[in-house]
Order: structure tokens, then C-alpha cells, then sequence
């Protein structure tokens, strides 16, 4: 309703961010899990074998061939489950007065989720410092979403999640 809120200025920067924010996330997460693979050559040589098998070595992988590379999805779980490219999720306020956690949280406070202390906390997994992709074997659905959650859960949950799973994975 407010015409200076739809200005072509306002667009190109509301676009730029949207774009910025995709490539740098995942440049951030393909950064990390080649670190990641490089001190674990025993993961790097799995995952190439895993290529080789569903891929060979004829093409490069196309994104018909991501359901088939599970290493690959447990090895970018697991490298967002360490090193999430934010940190920090978007921030929260309750519309009304709640208890979080045993805390009292006023209506209109801020609240920041922080999903790196999260994904590390030693009471939700065993050896959560240690870079394991093969904790993520075979979970799907539900117990996925509750053992990682580096774009956030539920409505407010980055809607650019599963675009970023499939870069990251080519």
C-alpha cells in the first residue's frame, strides 16, 4: 500500500541481498566441508568412490545424481551440523509473554537461536566435535529435522535450503 516501499532502488537492493546471501552461505559451507575432507582423506576417498560408482568418471554430477550420493548429503549434514554458514538464526520475538527453556521471555524481546552451540551440545550426540558424516546414515523426515537444523525450522526456516543442498552438492 505504501508506493515508496515497491521503488526500483528498493527492489534491486532487497534482490541483491537475496543473491548475496545464497552465494556467500554456501561458498562458506563448500569452503568448510573441502577443509573438513582434506584433514579426513578416509571421507574424501569414500565420497570419490561414491561418485565413481553412481557418476563414473565419463560427467561431471548432475543434480538428477544427488539422491543417489548419500555420503555426500551425510558429508554437507555434517559439515552444516559443525561450521553452520550462519551461526546465528534470524531472530525471533514472541507476540506474547513465554517461557523458554525455563526463562521467562517478555513479549517483543528478541530472541537469536544458536544453531553452532546447538549442533555441538554434548548432551544431544556422541563425539559432537568430531567430523562423523556416517551419524546422519539413513535418517530422514522428522529425526532429520531434529538433528540438524543450520537454516532453521518450521515457517520461518530459510526458504533457500534445499537450493543450497543441491549447490553445495554439485
Amino acid at each position: 500500500s505504501d508506493p515508496e516501499s515497491y521503488s526500483d532502488q528498493i527492489i534491486k537492493g532487497i534482490i541483491m541481498i537475496m543473491v548475496t546471501a545464497g552465494v556467500d552461505t554456501s561458498t562458506v559451507t563448500m569452503e568448510w566441508a573441502l577443509s573438513l575432507l582434506l584433514n579426513h582423506p578416509d571421507v574424501l576417498e569414500s565420497a570419490r568412490e561414491e561418485i565413481d560408482r553412481h557418476v563414473g568418471g565419463a560427467r561431471l554430477v548432475e543434480e538428477s545424481d544427488l539422491p543417489k550420493l548419500t555420503r555426500i548429503q551425510n558429508i554437507i549434514n555434517e559439515t552444516l551440523r559443525l561450521f553452520p554458514s550462519v551461526p546465528l538464526l534470524a531472530p525471533h520475538e514472541p507476540s506474547e509473554d513465554c517461557t523458554i527453556a525455563g526463562y521467562h521471555v517478555q513479549k517483543g524481546t528478541m530472541v537469536l537461536i544458536n544453531a553452532w552451540a546447538i549442533h555441538r551440545d554434548p548432551n544431544l550426540r556422541e563425539d559432537h566435535l568430531s567430523f562423523k558424516p556416517l551419524r546422519f546414515e539413513g535418517i530422514k523426515g522428522e529425526e532429520y529435522r531434529l538433528k540438524l537444523m543450520p537454516f532453521g525450522l518450521g515457517r520461518r526456516a530459510c526458504p533457500g535450503a534445499s537450493l543450497a543442498h543441491r549447490v553445495v552438492g554439485l
